[in-house]
């Protein structure tokens, strides 16, 4: 799949890139009337094109894409490349001639020891820079939310670094006598400078800690560029001069200098194409995040050692101090030992167990000083953990429970592998076939090593469970499998490329692969999204379900999750097997708030209705003002990490937890009451009761929580009342 994904990326994107590959070239052409001057209009000419793409990346993801969508933004940027080409049909015809009275001189040409060290060193600025462009990111993505507007910062950075580059490389190129030993000076400082890098990203991230304040957005996003220019702006600043200075050495001969540029350009970029790939792909998996920048610089020092630089005083200084450079880069400066991931100041995270640094993110396994075991992704985003066992087996055994007869489940999602491990138990006979999918290979060999084998099931020996490593949304719409029910695990919606998990067409494709009398199951983490959010993809899923309920998973104040399971055609639930009636009782008899705790609740298929949280569908009203999330128009994707800021300036609950989660129930509660509702329809009174419970269960924890006394002791005499009249 992933060779079919590259053929169609490529399919689509290289004509149009193809021919915009060619407009630098054309204009260096029409504006360059002397060859000599191809190396400070042409280095300008790339850092006003450069910083033109920097400002194309800040519109397209800070603008364009959040106010008009996908489609909006491409369209608007066809009309303008469109213009530029109108434009420039009318612009009268320049030809690069001789000044007048003067017959033109045949240039000498370049030895080709020259031509083939311009020629590798192009290629390898082009290697180094996309390549380092790669390993930066996976840096940034240890401390950073990882946003699109995290990424977007980087390649913004990087991209005005290389535009600032240019910019002096065009300014060197007017007056340098000795250009050679200026390229020298120039690679020398850029590998240098590389070789300094990673203590200075550890000093500028102290120690890759995640950023875990909320700050309002201007804040937060003018520290994503300070962070950013500290951390690596200088590095490319300097790496960017290299490049466009190759021009001035190319002025020699006689070829036009449209070619000279153009060829410059396709060596440069079939450079960063091998860089892009071979470090995503191979360097990273083998030598992680800091042995590639060691290797990175190194091949960029040893370049400089090999140009031709003569053999006078500039050339010996600038050779020695490339190797006093490659000498401290595996010596005092070795940066292989640094951390790969880090904790949060002030906070014991524990002992990591392993790491492995893919081409998909950094994995850590952590052990806490309780023992629990964590899995973690990129810094501080955890995956699941031992801690949280049962909250975890409850995402698989709660619509296990509720739909009793499913014989075949795909879990988008792998995780820890509990959950699916949970399908696989004995109380689920008819679970035939667990397809669990997973992004992240190291995911998998994370969890099968750490996660103890009696938590995680027989998810990796069982012969009815299959796990897969691709992303899952691709998957489910290629394979066209079909099962009883898709569990699609609990998605952090402002990760960068989470949110399409969230929207219209993958809800659609879901639901398309659903057995008749499936059900599709997405858990949502409430508390990493705002009532907003939470609207958007309740009215987004209704949109592809005929219906769509909800269900906790916990009623721990703060820390709730929820299910929306949606099905293709309304119809009554199963009704669930009765409790056992004395024991119901017996539970609550002589029971106080004050001896509570959130966690006393065990998940039972007798008890499910008491999980109930709503009928989305019977309650529509209350989604019609939100937006729905679509591919086109991504709002969870590039408006959560706006939102949530914006709460917190007005709100001390940012997430739609607690308070927001409790009023939620109650209006869809009100909306749709249990004796109305069509899902319990044929059920006996007591499952209706024990609705009515969960629903006081839950706000007498809440205000508990809160320290709101005021009305808990009504509330818990509902929930007890409600309780006892569902016992049976």
């Amino acid at each position: 799949m992933t060779a079919v994904k590259f053929a169609l990326a490529l399919l689509l994107v290289f004509p149009a890139a193809f021919f915009m590959g060619g407009t630098v070239p054309a204009i260096a052409q029409s504006v360059i009337r002397n060859p000599e001057q191809l190396g400070r209009t042409g280095a300008m000419l790339y850092a006003v094109n450069t910083l033109g793409a920097a400002l194309g990346v800040g519109f397209a993801a800070f603008a364009l894409i959040p106010s008009l969508g996908f489609t909006a933004t491409y369209s608007l940027s066809l009309l303008l490349s469109v213009t530029v080409g109108a434009v420039a049909w009318r612009l009268p015809e320049i030809n690069a001639t001789a000044p007048a009275g003067k017959a033109p001189e045949k240039p000498a040409p370049v030895p080709i020891t020259e031509r083939l060290a311009i020629g590798a060193l192009c290629f390898v600025s082009g290697f180094v820079m996309l390549a380092l462009e790669v390993v930066w990111t996976r840096v940034f993505a240890q401390v950073h939310e990882n946003s699109v507007y995290s990424y977007a910062v980087i390649l913004i950075v990087v991209l005005l670094g290389l535009a600032a580059g240019a910019g002096i490389s065009s300014v060197v190129a007017r007056f340098v006598t000795r250009p050679w030993v200026a390229l020298g000076a120039m690679v020398v400082a850029g590998g240098g400078l590389l070789v300094l890098g990673p203590a200075m990203l550890m000093r500028v991230t102290e120690g890759l800690r995640p950023v875990d304040s909320i700050e309002p957005w201007g804040d937060y996003v003018r520290g994503l560029f300070n962070t950013g220019f500290r951390g690596v702006g200088f590095v490319v600043i300097a790496l960017g001069t290299v490049f466009p200075f190759l021009m001035k050495l190319a002025e020699r001969g006689d070829a036009a200098p449209g070619w000279k540029l153009g060829k410059l350009l396709a060596i440069n970029t079939a450079g960063a194409i091998a860089g892009a790939l071979l470090c995503g792909f191979v360097m990273l998996p083998h030598w992680g995040m800091w042995g590639t920048l060691r290797a990175l610089a190194a091949v960029y020092l040893a370049v400089a050692l090999l140009l031709p630089l003569g053999w006078g005083k500039p050339g010996i200084l600038v050779r020695a101090g490339g190797v006093a450079f490659l000498v401290l880069a595996f010596t005092a400066l070795d940066p292989t030992g640094l951390p790969v991931a880090g904790g949060n100041q002030g906070k014991d995270e524990g002992k990591v167990l392993q790491a492995w640094e893919g081409s998909d993110g950094t994995v850590t396994v952590i052990e806490r000083p309780s023992g629990h075991r964590v899995i973690k992704v990129n810094g501080g985003y955890g995956l699941g953990s031992t801690e949280a066992y049962l909250e975890q087996t409850y995402q698989a055994t709660i619509p296990l429970h509720l739909f009793p007869e499913t014989e075949s489940v795909f879990f988008l999602g792998l995780g820890t592998g509990i959950s699916a491990g949970a399908s696989l138990d004995e109380r689920f006979p008819h679970v035939r076939r667990v397809l669990s999918c997973e992004l992240i290979p190291e995911v998998v060999d994370a969890a099968k090593k750490w996660i103890p084998s009696e938590m995680t099931g027989g998810v990796f020996d069982d012969p009815r469970s299959t796990i897969v490593v691709e992303d899952g949304r691709h998957l489910l719409r290629a394979s066209g499998e079909k099962f009883d029910m898709i569990n699609s695990d609990l998605f952090l919606p402002y990760r960068r490329g989470a949110g399409s998990l969230y929207s219209l067409g993958h809800f659609q494709v879901a639901a398309s692969r659903l057995n008749e009398g499936g059900v599709f199951v997405q858990w949502l983490p409430l508390y990493q999204i705002t009532d907003f959010e939470f609207g958007v993809i309740a009215r987004t899923m209704l949109e592809a379900f005929g219906e769509v309920t909800m269900w906790r998973n916990n009623f721990q104040p703060g820390m709730e999750k929820v299910a929306l399971i949606g099905r293709r055609t309304p119809s009554p639930f199963p009704v669930p097997p009765a409790g056992k009636r004395d024991a119901m009782l017996a539970a609550v008899d002589g029971l106080a708030w004050q001896a509570t705790a959130p966690d006393m609740f065990r998940v039972a298929a007798a008890s499910t209705p008491f999980l109930y949280a709503g009928n989305l569908t019977e309650s529509a009203e209350l989604f019609r003002n939100y937006p729905i999330n679509t591919d086109d128009r991504p709002v969870i994707e590039y408006q959560t990490p706006i939102t949530f800021r914006k709460v917190a300036e007005n709100d001390k609950v940012i997430w739609c937890v607690g308070p927001h989660l409790t009023a939620w129930i109650d209006r869809l509660l009100a909306a749709c009451p249990p004796e109305k509702d069509p899902v319990w329809a044929g059920h006996p009174a007591e499952c209706k009761h024990l609705v009515r419970a969960g629903a006081a269960f839950h706000k007498t924890m809440v205000r508990r929580a809160l320290g709101d006394t005021a009305s808990l002791d009504a509330e818990w005499e509902v929930f007890l009342r409600e309780w006892r009249a569902g016992a049976r």
